[in-house]
């Protein structure tokens, strides 16, 4: 099942993985009654650690866990009344106590390593992004709001929308039992929990995500060495380049559909010599097309143009801006363009070559290489990650040390299934912790 987080996804980002892999569970059967629980006094705790002892600090009220389950409810347009919705909320339930548990714990570390401190600058992106995120669900509400009741004509002005989504962004707030504070709050949490992430950076190994694309560098440099198709199939570039790798524009000039009919019979029935002689007559015709683009490069004109108006390849070049990457020994082109490509001996000079395909102009664009600053933002992406996956796998640890106890019967979930979820999680953790 995947449901849309919409406004509270960019707020609780933290432990998505916990709460996803709970909403990946199927329930076999809705064994208790379906739906939220009237009941139940919004103050009564339906979570708190039973390994230590605390203060209520880490306790989960009943009103914490509606607020946040029914938003989701709300945003994603789930209806308790609709009994096909019951294994769907279920799960949702279950994964809402499970983050709720998540951030209390979060908060609680967070303050043990001082990353609760805000400064004036955190506030201010706080309260930047708060403003951002109330003005951007005020305008969804009002585009999306129902104005049937107007006077036939009514201009729906922008004023107008604005003043309803308000309207109606209050309303769905008040059926969820929530404030903007409350929004508010979220979005404090979730800077918090980046904080934690940062400082578990700190905590890594010096050189630790350097020495993690070091080894994937050898390991790409000897797939490039063993199968040159393997490396050309992925992103591996974007790591590393073979030295003398460099980037290729060029304008294509198509023979036509008969010429390219008769090439491939020809060579189907073994006849090369007769499909080489034909593609080099065909090439000779298309010598003032020739003469025409390259006049075009010269005098510098629109590329994008040139491309449009005369390549076969226009729309193939028009997703490779800076050029195709061609690489020593590749085998990605046609022999005919993989030789061309490296006769140009500097940067803007061009060569031709015919192919099957028709007569090709290439442009040696320029060098390929993977630069120190691209090598730095890889190195810091790998840092974050590293950071991320052990302030996850800390996370879990915590919890399972307070051994939560969760009063299933008040918020309506199976024991049994929230035992498979749990296993279901673990499982998930383990595998991304290996990955990694």
């Amino acid at each position: 099942m995947e449901i849309n987080y919409k406004l509270k996804t960019k707020f609780k980002k933290i432990l998505s993985s916990v709460c996803i892999a709970a909403l990946a569970v199927t329930t076999a059967g809705c064994a208790m009654e379906f739906g939220t629980n009237p009941k139940v006094d919004p103050k009564q705790v339906v979570a708190k650690p039973t390994r230590l002892c605390f203060t209520g600090e880490l306790d989960v009220t009943y009103e914490e866990f509606s607020k946040e389950y029914l938003f989701y409810l709300n945003a994603n347009g789930i209806s308790e009344d609709d009994s096909s919705n019951a294994e769907t909320c279920q799960s949702l339930r279950e994964a809402i106590i499970n983050n709720e548990i998540y951030d209390k714990v979060m908060l609680l570390k967070a303050k043990e390593v001082g990353c609760d401190v805000l400064t004036e600058e955190d506030t201010k992106n706080i309260d930047e992004e708060y403003n951002s995120e109330i003005e951007n669900e005020i305008a969804t509400f009002g585009e999306n709001a129902d104005y049937s009741d107007l006077a036939e004509g009514t201009e729906v002005t922008d004023e107008m929308k604005k003043e309803r989504g308000e309207q109606e962004f209050n309303k769905m707030l008040e059926d969820c039992g929530m404030t903007r504070d409350d929004i508010y709050l979220w979005i404090k949490n979730y800077y918090i929990s980046q904080k934690m992430a940062e400082y578990f950076k700190t905590q890594l190994e010096p050189n630790a995500a350097e020495d993690m694309l070091n080894a994937y560098v050898d390991d790409i440099k000897e797939m490039y060495e063993t199968d040159v198709s393997q490396y050309e199939q992925g992103d591996y570039y974007m790591f590393w380049v073979p030295e003398g790798s460099r980037r290729i524009k060029q304008v294509l000039l198509g023979f036509d559909d008969e010429t390219l009919d008769a090439i491939e019979q020809y060579r189907k029935d073994g006849n090369d010599e007769a499909a080489d002689k034909l593609r080099e007559e065909k090439a000779k015709e298309l010598a003032d097309k020739q003469k025409a683009v390259e006049k075009a490069i010269d005098d510098g004109d629109d590329w994008d143009g040139i491309l449009l108006q005369y390549s076969a390849d226009a729309q193939g070049s028009s997703l490779y801006p800076d050029g195709y990457l061609v690489i020593p020994n590749g085998e990605a082109y046609v022999d005919e363009f993989q030789k061309a490509a490296f006769v140009p001996e500097k940067v803007g000079d061009r060569t031709t070559c015919v192919s099957d395909y028709g007569l090709h102009i290439l442009i040696y664009a320029s060098d390929e290489e993977v630069t120190e600053d691209e090598r730095s933002d890889i190195i810091e992406y790998l840092e974050y990650n590293l950071a991320q996956n052990e302030f996850s796998a800390q996370m879990n640890a915590w919890v399972d040390s307070y051994a939560f106890d969760i009063d299933y019967e008040t918020l309506r979930i199976t024991q049994e299934d929230s035992e498979e979820s749990t296993d279901s999680t673990e499982s998930t953790d383990n595998a991304d912790s290996t990955e990694s």
